[in-house]
Order: structure tokens, then C-alpha cells, then sequence
């Protein structure tokens, strides 16, 4: 074990249940720009519980992203959340041959907190972009 013990009581999940993140206010940037290509960036992400392992849950992700006036729509996804509930990474691909990196974080947990921070790294097959997303979470 990693030291999980006496952590007080882990937020669970259950299969089946929906995480839902959508941003109240984004940012993204150019790669490569030294952020002085940029603007505004927006997004819903659904994170869907799909099991459970011994590194916490695995999650089917789910959603758009709005970056530079165009959205993109996730086709697949998948993410690891942590047992403790307060952080989620994966990968996938969009619509348009888009691909993703994305981490989310809760200040708290993704079932007892209410606003989470995103950031993806996305590339949409010709630009990539670092995109900064603050969400509201729905569980």
C-alpha cells in the first residue's frame, strides 16, 4: 500500500454514477507561443464510474470542449480517478482527429466539493493547446 490508512473517510462511488464538470470560466494557450497566442476557452466534461481497482476508479469520459471558437466532442476517453476521490487523469480523442491529456482536481473531493480545476493539454491534429478550465462539479 501507498500509506492510504487514516486518511478519515474516502469519498466512494459507485458504477454507473456521473461526474459532471462544466466550466464556469477557460483559458487556453498556443504551445509553443509563450502564451501569447490565447483566448477563451469553455467546456462540459462527464466522467462515468465504470470500476473499481486498487488505484481508485476507472472512469469513462464524456463531453465537448470549446477552444478558439470551435468545439470539439469527446468520442472516447478513459481516466483513473484516485481512491481518495480528489484527483482524475486520463486520455482520449475528440471529434475533427483530436487528441487529449486531461487532469482534474477537487479542492476536497469530486463528491462532497463544488468547484474543480481542469487542464488539458489538446491538440486538435494541427495546434496544440494548454487549456485551463474552472468547473462547477455535479456527482
Amino acid at each position: 500500500g501507498r500509506g492510504g490508512q487514516g486518511q478519515g473517510q474516502a469519498a466512494t462511488f459507485s458504477n454507473g454514477q456521473t461526474i459532471t464538470l462544466t466550466s464556469t470560466n477557460g483559458s487556453y494557450f498556443v504551445v509553443g507561443t509563450q502564451g501569447k497566442t490565447n483566448g477563451t476557452a469553455s467546456g462540459t466534461l462527464t466522467f462515468t464510474v465504470d470500476g473499481k481497482v486498487t488505484a481508485g476508479y476507472v472512469l469513462n469520459v464524456g463531453g465537448s470542449l470549446t477552444v478558439n471558437g470551435t468545439t470539439y466532442n469527446v468520442t472516447s476517453g478513459s481516466a483513473i480517478m484516485g481512491p481518495g476521490g480528489a484527483g482524475i487523469q486520463g486520455e482520449g480523442a475528440t471529434s475533427a482527429s483530436g487528441s487529449y491529456i486531461v487532469r482534474a482536481t477537487a479542492r476536497g473531493d469530486f463528491s462532497g466539493t463544488t468547484t474543480s480545476t481542469v487542464s488539458l493539454d489538446f491538440s486538435n491534429g494541427t495546434t496544440e493547446y494548454a487549456v485551463f478550465l474552472t468547473s462547477t462539479i455535479q456527482g
